[in-house]
């Protein structure tokens, strides 16, 4: 992968939503990878940030919880790759394996990224905030997104670096 200015890195404001990226938490020896598509990019704290939204009955929550640092990956999805990234959990199966993909070590910041990655964000957390019902200002989202209380918790961080498929 080629390292590149994190000026250059436009087009992925839209690839959250439609591309579907998967985030990788944890470090070279313990991580854990889930596919999110809530989230977005811009210009907060003097810094270029990312945030995303990370449920906190996923298995990923506990790494995002334990580690400072972590990656988002942009991929050509197959079914296989959306079916386990995105409802499987690593509790149960070994998601790489189970679709040919492979964790890349970053040794330099201790952390994984998906080898197969036409993109790549390494970030560092800046802020977690809790979602609680009562922040919301229409009821109708908590109704639609949250009835089962399933609360997400919104992470914020800095891109760090921006790498690209070669």
């Amino acid at each position: 992968m080629l390292k590149k200015s994190i000026d250059e890195f436009n087009s992925v404001f839209l690839d959250i939503k439609d591309k579907c990226p998967i985030i990788v938490a944890g470090n070279k020896d313990n991580y854990n990878a889930m596919m999110v598509n809530w989230g977005g990019f811009g210009h907060l704290w003097n810094k270029k940030v990312c945030f995303i939204f990370v449920r906190k009955n996923r298995y990923t929550y506990e790494f995002m919880e334990s580690f400072n640092t972590f990656t988002i990956n942009f991929l050509d999805l197959t079914p296989q790759i959306i079916d386990y990234f995105g409802t499987k959990s690593g509790r149960d199966f070994d998601k790489f394996k189970e679709t040919n993909l492979h964790a890349s070590i970053d040794i330099d910041r201790n952390l994984r990224s998906i080898a197969e990655a036409n993109q790549v964000l390494k970030c560092n957390k800046l802020c977690a905030i809790d979602l609680s019902k009562a922040s919301f200002m229409l009821p109708e989202i908590v109704e639609k997104f949250y009835k089962n209380d399933d609360m997400h918790v919104l992470y914020i961080a800095e891109i760090k670096e921006y790498l690209i498929k070669e």
